[in-house]
């Protein structure tokens, strides 16, 4: 059965309006906040993701609302029926085995317009410059019609 945390981070953020995604192939970004030329951000080693609906008039349409999930936060799934339905999927994988996920994490952040569910092998709270975001992408361009 599914259980329902909530995640505290190192300064409480209003999740009432949308951060700014930005996904590489590997990582996923959420900006919560600027502060001169800082950007914090959750950054997200992802399997998958999904964004948008439900919205907060509608969240208690989401399958984890009945396990305790709430408007503006970020909550994680403990017994993630998604991660158990992805393991399920890879089966059919050769090589599969049920080890390839036992670090795999589900995080769900409910904003006012819109909810982020994401699976992940890792979730951290980060500081980045602007720079560094312009480094980021000017590095995922690079990788545009390459052989990586």
């Amino acid at each position: 059965m599914p259980v329902i945390k909530k995640v505290e981070l190192t300064k409480e953020y209003e999740f009432m309006y949308e951060g700014f995604l930005l996904t590489t192939q590997r990582d996923l970004y959420l900006f919560l906040e600027e502060d001169k030329d800082f950007i914090t951000a959750i950054k997200f080693t992802y399997k998958i993701y999904k964004f948008g609906y439900p919205n907060d008039e509608v969240l208690s349409s989401h399958p984890m609302w009945a396990y305790g999930l709430r408007s503006y936060g970020i909550y994680e799934v403990l017994n993630s029926p998604w991660i158990e339905e992805i393991k399920h999927s890879n089966r059919i994988h050769p090589h599969h085995s049920d080890t390839l996920f036992e670090n795999d994490r589900h995080f769900i952040i409910s904003y006012k317009d819109h909810t982020l569910d994401v699976i992940c092998k890792k979730m951290e709270e980060i500081v980045l410059k602007k720079e560094d975001i312009a480094i980021i992408l000017t590095q995922e361009i690079n990788y545009i019609g390459k052989d990586c």
